[in-house]
């Protein structure tokens, strides 16, 4: 076995493996560098000497994995290219960008044509995680997961000269779009590990991306424009998720988000690529549901809304490629909000040491006159800089986790810069029994494996051999024959087509028996990795044909010709509840007609329809700042228990009767004005009639005891007040909302007892506490502390030690109707 390393080795950029093992040349991975202080391509030279390229593998898609392949692709244009299938399509998209980047830079000549690209894609052979595939004779393939992005692959090969394993650039921890790398216990002879990170340990992921939240939070309470230039592949995905979390939690207040260059085009290839996703966010691409988008989160198609971004007086946040700020149009927005004052620019990744991002990053140290050249310019940073540590890279306790769990008898380390490489070569040199290499580029090693590691092999032995081609009405056999010989054991598509197939010639397309095992009620993905299969229960599947389901498609169509009409927001659909949930900006407005509609549908496809009773709170702040756009509005808060927004100016004015009624009409919300110097929760003094004798005080005590006896909610205390017209009752509830749905049992009792009445402004905050942690509890829901209460909006936030609690609404719901205060999470 021989390795040459003709890039990537001692520096990040530019990977590029060439493995001569069994007699056949194996290219690993053929990127780019762009540092333009080297040279751009690897050490193609070595490949010539060497006998050329018999075949070649890509582990994922990022440039400095994949940029020069269509140059080694047309030299050698017999050599099979091999990677999985999302790689592939994220490919096409990223060289096709590369390839237009090129032709528009003045003065550069292009790597390769168009027709190179198209030649290239053409000899890409797709092969699914977990499957094993005989490249040759007697050399297999196997891909497993890498993290990383979606479709990043850890290479395996075994031949009976010996195995190799390639990391490819990999993280072992879950992020939001993908799971984190997966690999059984495999015996490789000699393995090749990324160590970009390998001198340090990363940040607590949870702790950045609340940092990543304040931030942001921060720059809309200055007014302010943020840049976040991420890698269009895998970050700018990670960051969207991240902040579309937020709004949905409240976490985040009101702004718009926009999405610009590549990034746009890397999100649709991700929609079409459900199983190589994170369950969770797999599963809701296959339910039909927008992923990134929403009315907040929008894309950037012309240059006209470029401008009116910039321009535009309210905050907002411009997720843009590139990642370094080389290029693409991170580079236009970072030269217009680098002077801003109230301007942010978010690092949250690698940055290359001659990049304009890492030259940002060094004007952190300066304390004046700082400036960055850019975009061909040179500007004034007077922007505030963070850097937020999103990284999707392995670091060094993750890279010796793997190493120790694979124990390789030869361990190479790459993809890291020189001084990284060596210390990490050193601790390891100290920690394992391996040998540890820290190669340099266009080294060769050669590797004698006398005694070859046995591997282990995953045995399907008992299979069809069905001629048939599969359709939805034949693969209840296969479910049987599953059932029967293997229970719930986990398959690939590949292995349940082979179960199918045998080895008798002509099969069915990928995506066609993909189609069918997905849509079919017989198999169901596993929980973390969807592109592994079991069966279905037989009660599961009985349950399921006696539904009679209907196609996702049909679903989509009804629910369209039945309810587009009625201006919905959005249509989601559970398929495991067999529930459409209708969205509305308004739902406290929407035509009664609809639920006539939602009974005809239900008796049509059999499903049940709920309307989402959550009000869009940023459509709301749109319908008050336009019907309020001539009064100086200082904050939009709300009580969506009571129906209420409560809108606080900035200066003491009369608002017109007619403006408030239109907003109330449009979303079906009170609407209360707070002016400086007044207390929204000041409850009015109900007076006694004037010829009203007031009753003895004890007296008058004891009936409201009687009176608040057979209602739900009774006054916590109940006081002798005095004000310059004389003495008052005031009663105090758990809180004053609480307080106020009474109002007309407190008229009838000032009426009875001829004493004026109001209710406090104050609130119980203990037992408003105490009935949070109760209903948490009862829920099993794990706080990381104890509740907090703000009095001057009745709110109480928790801290949950899961995000994702399916309960939460429930105990928001429980505790706003005991409480009257809101809930946040």
């Amino acid at each position: 076995m021989n390795i040459s390393f003709l890039g990537g080795a001692r520096e990040v950029g530019g990977s590029c493996i060439l493995l001569n093992i069994y007699n056949k040349n194996i290219l690993l991975d053929c990127g780019i560098r762009q540092s333009s202080s080297k040279d751009t391509l690897p050490d193609f030279k070595s490949i010539q000497d060497q006998g050329g390229v018999d075949v070649i593998i890509v582990s994922h898609a990022h440039m400095d994995h994949i940029g020069s392949l269509p140059i080694i692709s047309k030299e050698y244009p017999g050599a099979r290219i091999y990677t999985t299938r999302m790689t592939k399509d994220l490919m096409k998209v990223l060289l096709y960008d590369s390839l237009k980047i090129m032709k528009n830079r003045e003065g550069e000549i292009p790597l390769y044509a168009e027709g190179d690209v198209i030649s290239m894609l053409n000899r890409v052979f797709p092969i699914n995680y977990m499957v094993e595939f005989s490249i040759f004779e007697n050399i297999k393939l196997t891909f497993y997961t890498a993290g990383h992005i979606a479709g990043a692959a850890c290479i395996y090969i075994t031949t009976p000269e010996g195995s190799l394993f390639y990391s490819g650039d990999f993280s072992i921890f879950s992020q939001k779009t993908v799971e984190g790398l997966k690999v059984p216990k495999l015996r490789p002879d000699a393995a090749i590990f990324e160590s970009t990170y390998g001198d340090r340990l990363h940040s607590n992921r949870e702790v950045e991306e609340e940092k990543l939240i304040d931030t942001i939070n921060d720059c809309i309470e200055k007014k302010g424009k943020m840049l976040i230039p991420a890698f269009a592949l895998g970050r700018a995905q990670e960051v969207l998720l991240i902040i579309k979390k937020a709004v949905n939690k409240n976490i985040l207040k009101d702004t718009k988000v926009y999405v610009d260059g590549m990034i746009k085009d890397i999100n649709r290839t991700y929609k079409l690529n459900p199983l190589y996703l994170k369950n969770s966010l797999g599963k809701k691409i296959l339910r039909g549901i927008e992923p990134f988008y929403d009315d907040n989160i929008i894309a950037v198609d012309n240059n006209k809304l470029r401008e009116e971004v910039l321009k535009d007086d309210e905050p907002c946040v411009i997720v843009s490629s590139s990642g370094m700020l080389t290029g693409g149009y991170s580079q236009y927005y970072a030269e217009k909000i680098a002077p801003m004052e109230n301007g942010y620019i978010v690092i949250t990744g690698y940055q290359d040491e001659e990049s304009p991002g890492r030259k940002l990053l060094n004007l952190l140290d300066e304390e004046k006159d700082k400036k960055l050249y850019i975009n061909e310019k040179t500007v004034p940073v007077n922007c505030k800089v963070e850097k937020v540590g999103l990284s999707a890279h392995s670091d060094k306790y993750e890279i010796k986790s793997l190493i120790d769990f694979l124990t390789p008898k030869n361990i190479f380390l790459v993809h890291g810069n020189e001084e990284v490489v060596e210390n990490l070569s050193k601790e390891l040199s100290k920690d394992v029994r391996g040998r540890v290499y820290a190669p340099r580029c266009s080294e060769v090693y050669e590797i004698n494996i006398k005694n070859p590691r046995k591997q282990w092999k995953k045995n399907i032995d008992k299979v069809m051999n069905s001629c048939e081609e599969m359709d939805e009405n034949n693969v209840k056999r296969l479910w049987e024959f599953v059932r029967y010989n293997y229970g719930e054991r986990l398959f690939t598509l590949e292995e349940l087509i082979f179960i199918w197939k045998g080895n008798n010639k002509g099969k069915n397309a990928l995506e066609d028996f993909q189609r069918i095992i997905v849509e079919c009620p017989y198999f169901e993905s596993d929980t973390r990795r969807l592109f592994l299969f079991k069966i279905n229960s037989e009660d599961k599947v009985s349950q399921s044909l006696k539904n009679n389901e209907i196609k996702l498609n049909e679903l989509k169509e009804a629910a369209d010709k039945y309810f587009n009409k009625f201006n919905t927001k959005k249509i989601s659909f559970i398929c495991d509840q067999k529930k459409v949930i209708l969205n509305f900006d308004f739902p406290g407005v929407v035509d009664k007609s609809i639920y006539g509609k939602i009974k005809k549908f239900e008796e049509e496809v059999k499903w049940k329809v709920e309307i989402n009773n959550s009000v869009n709170i940023n459509a709301v702040s749109e319908v008050v700042r336009i019907n309020l756009q001539n009064i100086s509005i200082k904050k939009i808060s709300y009580r969506l228990g009571e129906n209420q927004v409560v809108v606080m100016l900035n200066s003491k004015c009369n608002v017109e009767k007619e403006k408030l009624a239109e907003i109330e009409n449009i979303t079906g919300l009170q609407v209360l004005i707070q002016s400086p110097g007044i207390d929204l929760k000041d409850s009015m003094l109900i007076k006694a009639e004037d010829e009203c004798e007031m009753m003895e005080q004890n007296k008058a005590l004891n009936i409201i005891d009687e009176t608040f006896e057979r209602e739900q909610f009774r006054p916590y205390k109940k006081s002798i007040k005095s004000n310059s017209k004389g003495r008052y009752i005031e009663l105090t509830f758990i809180s004053p909302i609480i307080g106020k749905k009474y109002e007309k049992n407190i008229e009838e009792l000032v009426h009875l007892t001829g004493w004026n009445m109001k209710v406090s402004n104050s609130a119980n905050q203990n037992e408003i506490l105490q009935i949070a942690s109760i209903l948490c509890k009862s829920k099993g829901i794990d706080l990381k502390k104890n509740p907090s209460f703000n009095s001057s909006n009745l709110s109480v936030e928790l801290k949950l030690e899961d995000d994702n609690v399916e309960n939460m609404e429930d105990v928001k719901k429980e505790f706003e109707y005991k409480t009257g205060c809101m809930l946040k999470w």
